[in-house]
């Protein structure tokens, strides 16, 4: 971390601030003595023009539309990798050797069951509930067969990051049984993790059942690809509480919420709904998008564009080429008018001059929820997928902020705009 400087005149008084150069060569200039050396704060609404933190974790090159884990390209690790390996760079900083990964692997595969207990929890749930708010739950619940402080688990050599990792995948597929009214179906250890996990949503007692290595391999890439984007919303929410030194299933909750709401908002229109819609209605692409073209409306769409490139999004270039690979192999069997118009709609996006203009075309979401659907997977439980791919970077940056030196809490100031001088008015002389 290389340090110069700045300065800043505020009424005729000049203060000097360093400035951190981060190893990507981007410049701050540090204000965290502002307020103490002159009264006055800064505000940033977004917080888009705000380093809240140091991270060595990833990097996105907006301009250059890359995106490196621990200084690996997330293509190379697509194309090479398993959600599993890129779980153990990212928390450890490095490729495992092939008896750490195979130590790694095991542990998952050990600590996949949850207690027995934790499933009468789920029978407290409505069968209509969706499926992410069972999951935030269950995380929470987690934390109460984990009691002791994470430096004392550490020390003694247990890994409550991996637990957590192992236990999800378990918790995401008995989530869905349960919206669905299925038995649940128990981990195999033999299986690796993204067969387990596809077992345990898709077996049934009463048959045999096989998960298609296409299905499995697919998935894999699909979370490696959501495992980890620098601060987004839900990684900063992880962080702000992890900066309090709460355990680490609270914080995963606090970042399971936030994903919860950014992706559901009602300002944005999710792919499937949006496909759903056109199907519905009977709309070709040029139509459904016409009142956005024209202007009569603003389109804010989770499938398209990404606002963190000045370029396209590198997983949207990745997972375009994956998707059309994928549906080759299904081609023959599938016959879902759904992914027929989502094909309509990547042509129509990728040619209009509009969508090239406004960066609109289709993104990782996009193509990530159009697989899911192929692989049997419904859009309510689509974020509850992408948790399980984003856990293997909130684990890391939960641990990177926890044992941050000085450790701090973060705390953000605010622009006071309300009343400042008003009197209490007894109730009897109210109107």
């Amino acid at each position: 971390m290389a340090y110069s400087g700045a300065k800043i005149t505020l009424d005729g008084t000049s203060v000097d601030l360093p400035v951190l150069t981060g190893s990507d060569g981007a410049q701050a200039v540090d204000i965290s003595d502002l307020y103490e050396k002159t009264g006055v704060t800064t505000f940033d609404r977004s917080l888009n023009n705000t380093a809240a933190t140091k991270s060595s974790i990833t990097w996105i090159d907006s301009k250059k539309g890359t995106l490196l884990y621990r200084g690996i390209n997330v293509e190379a690790l697509v194309e090479q990798s398993t959600f599993v390996e890129t779980s153990y760079l990212l928390s450890f900083g490095a490729l495992p050797t092939e008896e750490q990964l195979r130590v790694y692997s095991t542990s998952l595969s050990k600590h996949s069951m949850i207690h027995e207990s934790m499933r009468n929890f789920f029978d407290s749930f409505p069968g209509t509930v969706n499926p992410i708010a069972i999951l935030a739950t269950m995380v929470t619940a987690l934390s109460s067969y984990y009691p002791e402080a994470y430096e004392v688990h550490y020390g003694q050599g247990v890994d409550i990051k991996a637990r957590l990792l192992a236990k999800v995948r378990t918790l995401a597929a008995w989530a869905y049984k349960k919206s669905i009214g299925h038995p649940f179906i128990y981990p195999r250890d033999e299986l690796p993790y993204c067969q387990n996990f596809l077992n345990m949503m898709f077996a049934v007692p009463s048959e045999p059942y096989t998960v298609p290595p296409e299905d499995d391999r697919i998935l894999n890439q699909i979370l490696m690809l959501y495992s980890d984007h620098e601060q987004n919303i839900a990684t900063s929410t992880l962080r702000l509480v992890a900066g309090t030194k709460s355990n680490l299933f609270a914080c995963v909750n606090a970042a399971m919420c936030a994903l919860w709401g950014a992706r559901e908002a009602g300002a944005n229109i999710p792919p499937i709904k949006m496909l759903e819609d056109m199907i519905n209605h009977q709309q070709s692409p040029d139509k459904y998008f016409e009142k956005f073209i024209q202007g009569r409306e603003g389109l804010h769409s989770n499938g398209l564009g990404h606002s963190s490139y000045l370029v396209v999004d590198p997983r949207a270039v990745i997972i375009k080429k994956l998707f059309h690979s994928y549906y080759k192999s299904k081609k023959a069997t599938l016959k879902e008018p759904l992914i027929e118009k989502a094909l309509e709609v990547e042509e129509f996006t990728l040619g209009h001059p509009y969508f090239k203009e406004m960066r609109l075309y289709p993104n990782l979401d996009f193509y990530s929820a159009v697989i899911f659907r192929m692989i049997g997977i419904p859009a309510n439980m689509n974020n509850v997928i992408r948790v399980i791919g984003k856990l293997a970077g909130w684990l890391s940056h939960w641990e990177e902020q926890r044992l941050e030196v000085p450790h701090i809490s973060l705390r953000p100031r605010q622009i006071y705009t309300g009343v400042t001088s008003n009197r209490y008015i007894p109730i009897s002389e109210r109107k």
